[in-house]
């Protein structure tokens, strides 16, 4: 890493010897293991140089895949850098191939951080403290800690110089007001995704598009998933055959009925095909890999039964557990994986249950999974039963004789989801082409695809597993006879278990 003492809060820019050739200074150099060297601008810079971006160091990108996978030892920090990079690089290509978008330094800036802050709201092991902690410790809460209450102003940060740099680029585009308002509302209490949305709905409707560069609502493309799908891949060993370059080559904006959005040619169907898949293929064999599933399961009970004993100060010092903390940044922006060595160094008797799940962990003596079915006829309750429905089912069909040894909760039931991004619909179908011919014309899929079989029919698909948390065999088996009842009674097929019983062998002779 180049110095950053540099930095300032009014950059001034180094003549090189060429108008093109012309560095800000303070700018920072960062060698990508996936982009190789990035230039990241000075404003970026001061963000990055904070503690709470810092913390991301210290957040898996893929949680407890690493436990599964030796090379997704990779971190949000890394992956926030590219999806910055990636931000400016499509914002520039748009820019330079279309000047009449009249796409502005400072608006290809507030893209760049937009990428660079995506992830700043992430809790310990990424999805799993927002998708499976929180929903059991604060049903009501949904969404994952939003990025823009992490940077509330505190004494001794670097957020006055952040401040300031911000307010110099949003003067170009007469926002400079945004930042007081969000500060007079924050004092209020009154700070929310919806207060955001009301300050920005002035700017102008025909660069909405620069809001689907990081994170795209309407179709699934966006930088974030281009950086994820070629890191995840490259750190798992798994081939990545999206060419996020050759789309770049493509993009266009054009403006419809429905606002401004960015669009491809039309021969790149297949290319965006392969992004999809990409996505598929990641949940597949990681994400929702079988054994990461149960090492997420065995770490959430681990977050739960320490959750009232292990506390973080918070604002004025007032102490907050995990689930409090979302409630209040100085106790969250202390939160990430290191909580796991926390509760496995401590010697409190409460965190006792806790320190034994985290050594099952790390001795490999994980809970066990005794069988998967493949949930068919989409639409139907069967499709969209709930896990604890389904856990109470399955322990309703354990014998008599079963049931004085194995609780309910001591069955654990998974249903993994796999998909191109948009549920069982097909995400190219909201995807605008146009043509060699006629460039400035969009047309959805169906105007110009011929049916081809080598195109995926299906967009989703469901498997529910079955783990138990002992490792004895005769649980594992009663259980395992209880999911194959409760599959036959649905019409479903029970696959094998991936669990072997120890069989008992007596030593051989020495001859």
């Amino acid at each position: 890493d180049v110095p950053t003492e540099n930095v300032t809060s009014s950059p001034e820019r180094i003549d090189s010897g060429t108008e093109d050739d012309q560095l800000l200074q303070g700018t920072k150099v960062f060698n990508d293991s996936v982009h190789g060297h990035i230039e990241i601008h000075p404003l970026l810079v001061s963000i990055i140089d904070t503690p709470e971006f810092q913390r991301l160091r210290f957040i898996k990108q893929m949680g407890m895949c690493y436990f599964v996978y030796p090379g997704a030892s990779h971190n949000r920090f890394e992956h926030s850098l590219g999806v910055s990079y990636l931000a400016g690089k499509l914002a520039r290509s748009l820019q330079s191939k279309q000047k009449s978008l009249k796409i502005t330094k400072e608006d290809i800036l507030c893209v760049e951080i937009a990428g660079l802050c995506h992830d700043l709201g992430h809790g310990p092991f990424s999805h799993l403290f927002d998708e499976a902690f929180l929903p059991k410790v604060r049903p009501k809460y949904k969404g994952k800690v939003k990025a823009l209450r992490t940077y509330t102003p505190r004494e001794g940060t670097e957020l006055p110089i952040i401040k300031d740099e911000l307010l110099t680029i949003l003067k170009g585009e007469n926002q400079e007001g945004f930042l007081e308002v969000v500060d007079e509302r924050e004092k209020k209490g009154m700070v929310s995704k919806e207060m955001v949305e009301e300050i920005w709905s002035s700017r102008k409707k025909d660069k909405s598009y620069l809001y689907e560069i990081v994170a795209n609502k309407r179709n699934g493309i966006d930088v974030d998933k281009w950086d994820y799908f070629a890191r995840d891949s490259m750190h798992l060993g798994i081939q990545n055959n999206f060419d996020w370059k050759r789309y770049l080559r493509f993009a266009r904006v054009l403006h419809g009925p429905d606002g401004s959005q960015i669009c491809t040619r039309d021969k790149e169907i297949t290319n965006l095909y392969e992004m999809f898949h990409s996505r598929y293929s990641l949940h597949l064999r990681a994400c929702n890999h079988r054994v990461n599933k149960i090492l997420e399961a065995m770490i959430v009970e681990a977050l739960i039964e320490a959750d009232k004993y292990l506390q973080f100060p918070g604002k004025d010092g007032i102490m907050k557990t995990m689930s409090q903390s979302i409630d209040d940044m100085e106790a969250y922006s202390k939160l990430n994986d290191h909580i796991m060595w926390t509760i496995l160094c401590s010697n409190d008797d409460n965190l006792k249950k806790s320190r034994d799940l985290i050594n099952r962990i790390l001795t490999r003596d994980l809970f066990v999974c005794v069988g998967q079915t493949q949930l068919k006829k989409k639409g139907s309750q069967l499709f969209n039963i709930k896990e604890e429905d389904a856990e109470k089912e399955i322990f309703e069909k354990l014998s008599e004789e079963a049931k004085k040894t194995i609780k309910q909760s001591d069955i654990i039931v998974h249903i993994a989801k796999f998909n191109y991004g948009m549920g069982e619909k097909d995400p190219v179908e909201h995807v605008k082409f146009y043509s060699k011919c006629d460039p400035n014309k969009s047309v959805r899929i169906s105007e110009i695809r011929q049916d081809s079989m080598a195109l995926p029919r299906e967009f989703s698909e469901r498997f529910l597993r079955v783990c138990v948390k002992q490792r004895d065999n005769e649980v594992c088996r009663w259980v395992r006879e209880a999911f194959k009842k409760w599959c036959k009674g649905k019409e479903l097929t029970a696959k094998k278990p991936w669990f072997e019983e120890k069989k008992k062998t007596k030593p051989k002779s020495v001859t």
